[in-house]
Protein backbone atom coordinates (compact mmCIF):
# COMPACT_ATOMS: atom_id res chain seq x y z
CA UNK A 1 0.00 0.00 0.00
CA UNK A 2 2.83 2.39 0.81
CA UNK A 3 4.39 1.89 -2.62
CA UNK A 4 1.02 2.74 -4.20
CA UNK A 5 0.93 6.03 -2.30
CA UNK A 6 4.53 6.78 -3.23
CA UNK A 7 3.75 6.09 -6.89
CA UNK A 8 0.75 8.44 -6.81
CA UNK A 9 2.79 11.17 -5.13
CA UNK A 10 5.48 10.81 -7.79
CA UNK A 11 2.90 11.22 -10.57
CA UNK A 12 1.42 14.29 -8.85
CA UNK A 13 4.87 15.83 -8.52
CA UNK A 14 5.56 15.24 -12.23
CA UNK A 15 2.27 16.89 -13.16
CA UNK A 16 3.05 19.87 -10.93
CA UNK A 17 6.45 20.33 -12.55
CA UNK A 18 4.98 20.12 -16.05
CA UNK A 19 2.27 22.64 -15.22
CA UNK A 20 4.78 25.01 -13.65
CA UNK A 21 6.88 24.91 -16.84
CA UNK A 22 3.81 25.75 -18.92
CA UNK A 23 3.00 28.71 -16.69
CA UNK A 24 6.54 30.03 -16.80
CA UNK A 25 6.65 29.70 -20.59
CA UNK A 26 3.33 31.50 -21.02
CA UNK A 27 4.43 34.34 -18.72
CA UNK A 28 7.85 34.59 -20.38
CA UNK A 29 6.28 35.33 -23.79
CA UNK A 30 5.95 38.98 -22.77
CA UNK A 31 9.32 40.56 -23.70
CA UNK A 32 11.13 42.42 -20.97
CA UNK A 33 9.10 40.86 -18.18
CA UNK A 34 10.21 38.22 -15.74
CA UNK A 35 8.21 35.06 -15.36
CA UNK A 36 6.15 34.99 -12.19
CA UNK A 37 3.50 32.63 -10.96
CA UNK A 38 0.67 34.40 -9.21
CA UNK A 39 -1.19 31.33 -8.05
CA UNK A 40 0.43 28.31 -6.54
CA UNK A 41 0.60 25.25 -8.71
CA UNK A 42 -1.20 23.28 -6.01
CA UNK A 43 -4.12 25.74 -6.07
CA UNK A 44 -4.18 25.70 -9.86
CA UNK A 45 -4.40 21.90 -9.94
CA UNK A 46 -7.22 22.00 -7.41
CA UNK A 47 -9.36 23.95 -9.88
CA UNK A 48 -11.66 22.10 -12.29
CA UNK A 49 -10.29 21.87 -15.85
CA UNK A 50 -12.68 24.54 -17.10
CA UNK A 51 -11.57 27.12 -14.53
CA UNK A 52 -7.92 26.10 -14.85
CA UNK A 53 -7.92 26.92 -18.58
CA UNK A 54 -9.48 30.32 -17.90
CA UNK A 55 -7.03 31.01 -15.06
CA UNK A 56 -3.99 30.10 -17.15
CA UNK A 57 -5.24 32.33 -19.96
CA UNK A 58 -5.79 35.33 -17.71
CA UNK A 59 -2.35 34.79 -16.16
CA UNK A 60 -0.71 34.94 -19.58
CA UNK A 61 -2.71 38.05 -20.56
CA UNK A 62 -2.09 39.75 -17.17
CA UNK A 63 -5.32 41.76 -17.54
CA UNK A 64 -8.17 41.21 -19.97
CA UNK A 65 -11.84 41.59 -20.74
CA UNK A 66 -14.16 38.62 -21.06
CA UNK A 67 -14.03 38.95 -24.85
CA UNK A 68 -10.22 38.77 -24.88
CA UNK A 69 -10.21 35.69 -22.65
CA UNK A 70 -12.87 34.02 -24.83
CA UNK A 71 -10.82 34.67 -27.97
CA UNK A 72 -7.82 32.95 -26.38
CA UNK A 73 -9.68 29.95 -24.97
CA UNK A 74 -11.94 29.40 -27.96
CA UNK A 75 -15.04 29.44 -25.75
CA UNK A 76 -18.05 31.73 -25.94
CA UNK A 77 -18.03 35.02 -24.09
CA UNK A 78 -20.97 34.00 -21.91
CA UNK A 79 -19.17 30.87 -20.71
CA UNK A 80 -16.03 32.85 -19.91
CA UNK A 81 -18.11 35.42 -18.01
CA UNK A 82 -19.36 32.66 -15.74
CA UNK A 83 -15.88 31.21 -15.22
CA UNK A 84 -14.23 34.59 -14.61
CA UNK A 85 -16.87 35.56 -12.06
CA UNK A 86 -16.40 32.23 -10.28
CA UNK A 87 -12.66 32.93 -10.06
CA UNK A 88 -13.45 36.38 -8.62
CA UNK A 89 -15.71 34.81 -5.97
CA UNK A 90 -13.04 32.22 -5.11
CA UNK A 91 -10.56 35.06 -4.64
CA UNK A 92 -8.09 34.45 -7.47
CA UNK A 93 -9.10 37.41 -9.66
CA UNK A 94 -10.23 40.98 -9.26
CA UNK A 95 -12.45 42.88 -11.63
CA UNK A 96 -12.51 46.58 -12.34
CA UNK A 97 -14.86 48.58 -14.51
CA UNK A 98 -13.33 51.13 -16.86
CA UNK A 99 -15.98 52.89 -18.86
CA UNK A 100 -18.18 50.24 -20.42
CA UNK A 101 -15.65 47.41 -20.09
CA UNK A 102 -14.82 45.18 -17.15
CA UNK A 103 -11.21 44.08 -16.81
CA UNK A 104 -10.15 40.97 -14.90
CA UNK A 105 -6.73 40.67 -13.31
CA UNK A 106 -4.96 38.03 -11.23
CA UNK A 107 -4.53 38.84 -7.56
CA UNK A 108 -0.85 38.90 -6.66
CA UNK A 109 0.00 36.66 -3.70
CA UNK A 110 3.72 37.36 -3.65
Amino acid sequence: MQSNVEERLKRIEEKLEALEKVLIRSNAKSPGKTATISISTKDLLALPDSLRKTMMTIQSLKEATTKEVAENTGRTRSVETIYLNQLVRIGYLTKQRRGRKIYFKVLQYY
